[in-house]
């Protein structure tokens, strides 16, 4: 039995509903508590880390500073300095520094135990707690976007990004793993992107449902499916944000579940999906065969360059 957990940034509660996509409202499905802590809006290291984890921020370390670390101790300790400025200047911040120094900060990571160390549980790409380079990458292409990027070149990124990871989801159906849990920042880019376009988002919106629906379409009889978001997104278009400042994040976060249940808080995540992911307790028992080591030619690979 797997749990796949789609951590699906900005996938908001309200324009679900609002564009009336039956591909996220799987079994029981609605709102999900989340919270604010550095920023007045949900902010996306601190609430992933959270989720994962099941700890509040000050416990987790992902919070202020600690978003992002630097090789270079001098911007480390500067990074930790400009930890209680908003996520606009944070980023124009970040951007001067790399183009004048030509270093790059990584997301920060925690050293909490997470619902990831369980024994068969996999991760990719998950900020706080996994590789945070393709996040990385989706803000690059923001800021792309920002620079004038046009809408086609934008649209074959973010689905070619969304392409690898709901795939990575979908093989590790096919392998003996508890819980498989994966990022993706497609709908919080768009929603950036096209939060004054309302069919342009709702394109975006669809087309991540039919990746929703690959996944879901691939689970076994004892496999199940989680769709997380850790906030919404406000848009010119959805009537309750009338007075809101668009493209900025929103409380509707929201939650889906093949299930009968699901979490009700970010601070629930870990302890429903645990509890879940051991109720058949993966068919851990892998076989021997499965264990075996491999007989790699050393001397051969050697000689190509592909080990020391």
């Amino acid at each position: 039995m797997t749990m796949v957990v789609l951590a699906l940034d900005a996938l908001d509660a309200g324009l679900v509903e609002y564009f009336d996509l039956d591909a996220f409202r799987l079994e029981s499905s609605g709102d999900l508590e989340t919270f604010a802590r550095t920023q007045d809006l949900p902010y996306t290291p601190e609430v992933w880390a959270t989720v994962a984890t099941g700890l509040p921020p000050e416990r987790h370390g992902i919070t202020a500073g600690g978003t992002s670390e630097w090789d270079n101790p001098v911007l480390e300790g500067l990074s930790r300095v400009s930890g209680r400025l908003d996520e606009s200047t944070r980023g124009t911040l970040g951007k001067f520094v790399r183009s004048q120094t030509g270093e790059r900060e990584r997301i920060g990571r925690t050293d909490a135990e997470s619902m990831f160390d369980d024994d068969g549980a996999v991760v990719h790409n998950w900020p706080g707690v996994a590789d945070g380079r393709p996040l990385q990458r989706a803000w690059d292409l923001m800021n792309a976007v920002a620079e004038g990027m046009d809408r086609s070149t934008f649209e074959r990124e973010l689905f070619g990004q969304c392409s690898q990871q709901f795939g990575w989801a979908r093989e590790m159906l096919h392998h003996p793993v508890s819980i498989a849990g994966v990022h993706v920042h497609a709908l919080d880019a768009a929603g950036h992107a096209y939060a004054d376009d309302e069919d342009a988002l709702r394109h975006v919106y669809t087309r991540v449902g039919e990746f929703v629906t690959e996944v879901e379409d691939a689970l076994g009889d004892a496999d199940d499916l989680l769709l997380l978001s850790d906030h919404g997104m406000r848009v010119e278009f959805y009537p309750p944000d009338a007075d809101e400042n668009p493209a900025t994040h929103s409380w509707r976060a929201y939650a889906s579940s093949t299930t009968n249940t699901r979490p009700e808080s970010v601070f629930d995540v870990r302890e429903w999906v645990e509890s879940r992911a051991r109720r058949d307790e993966i068919s851990n028992s892998s076989s021997d065969a499965d264990e075996e080591a491999i007989d790699v030619p050393t001397d051969h690979l050697r000689e190509l360059g592909y080990l020391d």
